[in-house]
């Protein structure tokens, strides 16, 4: 096996162990099966987490104080004279992230990723993505602890979407402009997160630090190998060429998010991955009763949002979103989670073989292809909002019994 990840120390954050978790199964087995090097990265990803931005809010500001702060930088693409240290380091970190960047490549990728129906992408994030970020035990239970569990997941879901729309916004990623905003959110809302879940004072032995780099490893491939994988499901297959300048730009946005580059870049395309996927399911034990309480809820927003947008009757929409969830999933993921039979899944199947063909012919005519990107573009510029919760974290987390946190 190709040794492909180099030895970094361990990150100093609030998790100082190096150990492999109780729940990630036997050391030894993954060791036969994927390498020592990958295993010592694995190990020490379980452990650290992102202590520029975790430095938010261990610096003695209070949230309030630190949030208009962060917004205002971030809106200015760097930190002024008086900006607070900690906030300061965070947008520098965020800026050397975005040093060397193949803009050019950038815009592909979100050029290529926009060749893609909007509806078809909220599709791949929902039912699809969301999903498979749930089945992790490490990361459902987190979800659970904060924020009421039904509208939680219905929130969820709909500023994920939208900080992905960010994500593929033509120059949003450059300093001080929408994506980079709003990445820098995300961002201090999983160190916020994490704080609070630190102040709680639970045992992590069992899968490691809450939102360790490892779950954000995982979560990246969410918006990559599994997104793109379920939209191959639904038809979509991208070009080899467009599909590694979608990895790239996510690379970028992954630096960005904190999450070191030397565990990033082996990940250049869903084949190149496959093995990495293999690697992480091999550790992310079984879902458990927070997953499936989350993929229940996350089930019961995608429904009431679809059915705002789509001018069909309530049992045509659900139909169509259950024959769409196990033709992502596979029948054994959507009976685990009890998704309904569809009786349009057959005809969906069917016609599976246009939505391939038509897909390939849009790539063939260059003006059909710039101007359903141009308009896919422009449905998610119309869309995006900054009512969100990681742009308001001013007040604190909400916890399930709907109190704030406020984590520092």
């Amino acid at each position: 096996m190709t040794e492909i990840f180099t030895e970094q120390p361990l990150a100093d954050d609030f998790y100082d162990r190096d150990e492999w978790p109780a729940n990630r199964g036997s050391r030894e087995e993954f060791v036969a099966r994927f390498g020592e090097d990958r295993a010592s990265r694995f190990q020490r990803a379980y452990w650290a987490t992102d202590p520029v931005a975790d430095a938010l809010y261990t610096g003695g500001q209070p949230v309030r104080e630190i949030m208009p702060a962060l917004r205002d930088a971030l809106a200015k693409g760097e930190a002024g004279e008086d900006t607070i240290p900690t906030v300061a380091a965070l947008v520098e970190d965020m800026n050397k992230a975005l040093e060397g960047v193949d803009w050019d490549r950038v815009e592909r990728g979100q050029k290529a990723a926009l060749s893609i129906p909007v509806l078809a992408h909220n599709l791949s994030l929902g039912p699809g993505a969301l999903v498979h970020t749930y089945a992790a035990p490490s990361i459902a239970d987190v979800l659970v602890n904060t924020g009421e569990l039904t509208k939680g997941a219905v929130h969820r879901l709909a500023y994920t979407t939208n900080w992905i729309y960010s994500v593929y916004l033509k120059d949003g990623l450059r300093p001080g402009n929408l994506s980079f905003l709003h990445t820098g959110m995300v961002r201090a809302m999983h160190a916020h997160v994490r704080r609070v879940q630190n102040k709680l004072g639970l045992d992590y032995s069992e899968w490691g630090a809450p939102i360790s780099e490892f779950d954000m490893f995982r979560t990246w491939f969410d918006f990559t190998y599994i997104a793109f994988t379920y939209l191959r499901n639904l038809g979509y297959t991208l070009p080899l060429e467009q599909e590694q300048d979608v990895f790239y730009l996510w690379r970028v946005v992954g630096r960005m998010l904190g999450i070191p580059e030397d565990i990033l870049e082996p990940e250049t395309d869903i084949a190149a991955s496959q093995e990495t996927i293999d690697a992480i399911h091999s550790v992310d034990g079984e879902p458990n009763d927070s997953s499936r309480a989350l993929v229940d809820a996350l089930m019961s927003g995608f429904l009431t949002n679809a059915k705002g947008l789509l001018p069909f009757p309530d049992e045509s929409i659900n139909d169509w979103i259950y024959a769409n969830t196990r033709i992502m999933h596979g029948d054994e993921i959507a009976d685990f989670y009890n998704v309904p039979q569809s009786v349009m899944r057959p005809f969906l199947e069917l016609d599976m073989p246009l939505v391939r063909q038509r897909f390939d012919l849009l790539y063939a005519n260059p003006e059909a292809l710039a101007a359903e990107q141009e308009q896919n573009h422009g449905i998610i510029r119309d869309a995006l909002t900054e009512e969100t919760s990681y742009m308001g974290q001013d007040e604190g987390i909400k916890m399930r019994d709907g109190s704030y946190n406020p984590g520092a």
